[in-house]
């Protein structure tokens, strides 16, 4: 079992607004639908709902730039107010505090060892 959970960042409308505003040059319009079909999940650590709110306090600011650098990697075309309080009415949150590994590899990232 790793010391972790998993938190897995699902986005509402007003994100997807947000992609089909600033994305002119497709010919389609993004649906909810469509990027609810993979969304990110991140290793943090907390234990339970109670501390996920005061991580999300702390980091929610630096988690949506990063969803956002997902999407367009300019920073100009995105929204000025990048805050937690945003983040929360642009995305739902679920967390999963039991992380098992499987597998007889050692977990490692792109670049070093996560041990």
């Amino acid at each position: 079992m790793l010391n972790r959970s998993v938190l897995i960042v699902r986005y509402q409308q007003p994100f997807v607004d947000w992609i089909n505003a600033v994305e002119t040059d497709i010919p389609e319009i993004i649906t909810l639908e469509a990027v609810r079909e993979n969304s990110t999940a991140y290793l943090i650590e907390v234990e339970d709902e109670e501390e996920l709110d005061e991580w999300l306090d702390l980091n929610g600011g630096l988690l949506f730039e990063e969803e956002l650098e997902g999407w367009y990697t300019d920073p100009q075309l995105w929204p000025q107010d990048r805050s937690a309080t945003l983040l929360k009415q642009w995305c739902t949150f679920e967390l999963h505090t039991m992380v098992r590994v499987t597998g007889g590899s050692p977990l490692e990232d792109d670049e070093e060892d996560l041990d």
